[in-house]
């Protein structure tokens, strides 16, 4: 008999990105795996002396008085939202709540908001890492197809009038792992069905301003003005550095105590010296010029992978389509019958590492195992060039086998 309970020895599954992940790291293989914004980007320099600043006061090492965050940068978070057009007027720095990253805020959502047996719906496909935090509280999933302007309505009507959906989790801009974006238009329409049906919308938002091309699109919480009906995510984990595990939820004004409770009953306290270091820095950075540099540097990595897919890969039959935005190219293969044994053979095989596409869908016996991801952000061009090569010799070689 396991001391363990039910959401470790039945609900959590080992995560299959880590494990590609891992597999490339001990096979020293070239990596379109990782899901992280490249290191030479992160503003070392001014971080360093945001970090000195910051400990000029060393109170700020100590427990900080508000689990929810430190007030500077909460305020900040919602004036710089509210300039962008994506929160109402009407919310403030209150309405904001520090997180470790827009994962924790996805596990304060479940604990929040999920009992054993809701049902929540993803789209099709979706980021693993959310299905894991959903599955941990209990949560049973239903699906909606996407396509390349978001959530398929048709469909999301169908499978609403057939279940009764507690939440509705989506990533609305360049999606992991697919690139979708949801057009404004679409967002309107599935706003209409959350009143109407009466489930909670998560707008999980970590890629918006990694837009290579095009404009940005507004935010279902800035649709939605005082309605209620959603919970935003966001994170500095992609436009400034993963490691500082900075990242805010923006809740309704009805349920910031009891949300403030939650985070005070299972952190404590988070850390406030990294948040005063990122609020320093995020006050004295150019950041339309940062965001600028980031937008040109992962552009440029894109349409090298692109190039070199296009002469190595797609004449073993890989199809895509180019992403705006974000950090995944979402690739298909027709002939592909098992994408996790091509992947594992591709690392072992070519030292090349790719992702399972069948890992990004909630059922795993209706996946499509055609499916590939493949990450560009940490691959440079020269280094992309021989990506491909490596790509395109082991869908070949792979063919061969049979």
């Amino acid at each position: 008999m396991s001391l363990l309970g039910k959401r470790v020895t039945e609900r959590i599954k080992p995560s299959v990105i880590t494990e590609m992940m891992i597999l490339v790291k001990k096979h020293k293989a070239i990596s379109l795996t990782a899901g992280e914004p490249s290191s030479e980007m992160y503003p070392v320099d001014l971080l360093r002396e945001t970090i000195e600043r910051a400990l000029r006061d060393p109170g700020i090492l100590s427990y900080y008085p508000l689990s929810t965050g430190i007030t500077e940068l909460r305020e900040w978070i919602a004036e710089w939202m509210k300039e962008d057009g994506l929160l109402p007027q009407s919310y403030g720095g209150e309405n904001v709540i520090m997180t470790n990253g827009s994962q924790d805020g996805l596990n304060l959502v479940s604990e929040a908001f999920i009992e054993p047996g809701d049902t929540v719906l993803v789209e099709n496909p979706t980021y693993p890492e959310a299905l894991l935090a959903f599955s941990k509280e209990g949560a049973r999933f239903v699906s909606v197809p996407v396509d390349k302007d978001g959530p398929i309505i048709e469909e999301m009507e169908r499978v609403l009038s057939q279940n009764k959906v507690k939440l509705f989790y989506t990533i609305v801009n360049f999606q992991n792992p697919s690139g979708c974006v949801t057009t404004e238009e679409r967002k309107k329409r599935i706003l209409e069905l959350a009143s109407r049906y009466g489930f909670l919308i998560i707008e999980d938002d970590p890629y918006r301003y990694l837009r290579y091309e095009g404009k940005h699109e507004g935010s279902y919480i800035g649709l939605a003005q005082d309605e209620d009906r959603v919970i935003y995510l966001g994170s500095f984990s992609k436009i400034i550095a993963p490691g500082i595990r900075c990242g805010y939820m923006i809740v309704p004004s009805k349920i910031t105590s009891q949300m403030g409770e939650l985070v005070l009953a299972t952190k404590l306290s988070l850390p406030a010296f990294l948040q005063r270091a990122t609020w320093e820095l995020l006050r004295n950075i150019d950041m339309k010029a940062h965001l600028a540099k980031l937008a040109d540097t992962y552009r440029t990595r894109r349409d090298a992978l692109h190039r070199f897919l296009q002469g190595k890969a797609v004449p073993q039959g890989m199809t895509y389509d180019l992403p705006k935005g974000g950090f995944f190219i979402w690739a298909r293969v027709p002939w592909l019958k098992d994408c996790f044994d091509f992947a594992k053979f591709a690392v072992l095989e070519e030292k090349v590492g790719v992702v399972p596409g069948a890992a990004f869908y909630p059922d795993v016996l209706t996946a499509d195992r055609s499916t590939l991801r493949l990450s560009f952000a940490k691959v440079p061009p020269e280094t992309a060039e021989e990506a491909g090569e490596r790509l395109g010799r082991a869908l070949a070689r792979y063919k061969e086998t049979g």
